[in-house]
C-alpha cells in the first residue's frame, strides 16, 4: 500500500483515508481483525481483503486515539487497552481544563456508555 499525506474522515462507523498519492482505505470498524494504538498519534489495524489475504495498515494521524476508541468500543469492546482507559494521550484532561474546557473523565466514560 502506497505511503503518503492525505485526509482522514472519521465516523462512528468507520474511516476513510484518501490522498493524491496514497490512494484510499476505508476501513469499516466492525471489519476489522485486530486494532491498536501502536505509538504516539499511530492507529494500526488488520483486516482481510476480498480475497481472503491479511492486510496491516498504519494511519500516523493526531486523531489515532480518537479512531482506536471508536474502533476498539464497536468491535473489540474487551480490549485491554479501552477497558484500561490507555487509549487517551498522556494528561489529556489536564490539558483540556489548561485550555478552559474542562472533560468528566474521558477515559472510562466510553466504556461506561456501551450500554446505551
Amino acid at each position: 500500500m502506497a505511503e503518503g499525506p492525505g485526509e482522514v474522515t472519521i465516523t462512528r462507523y468507520r474511516a476513510h483515508f484518501s490522498g493524491p498519492t496514497a490512494g484510499w482505505l476505508d476501513l469499516g470498524w466492525r471489519a476489522l481483525e485486530t486494532v491498536e494504538l501502536a505509538g504516539p498519534d499511530v492507529f494500526e489495524a488488520s483486516f482481510r481483503t476480498e480475497s481472503g489475504q491479511t492486510l496491516l495498515s498504519r494511519l500516523h494521524t493526531p486523531w489515532a486515539s480518537l479512531m482506536f476508541a471508536l474502533a476498539a468500543a464497536t468491535a473489540f469492546p474487551a480490549h485491554p487497552r479501552l477497558l484500561s482507559g490507555d487509549w487517551l494521550p498522556p494528561d489529556f484532561e489536564a490539558r483540556c481544563a489548561a485550555l478552559g474546557h474542562p472533560v468528566r473523565p474521558a477515559r472510562h466514560q466510553l466504556v461506561a456508555g456501551q450500554g446505551h
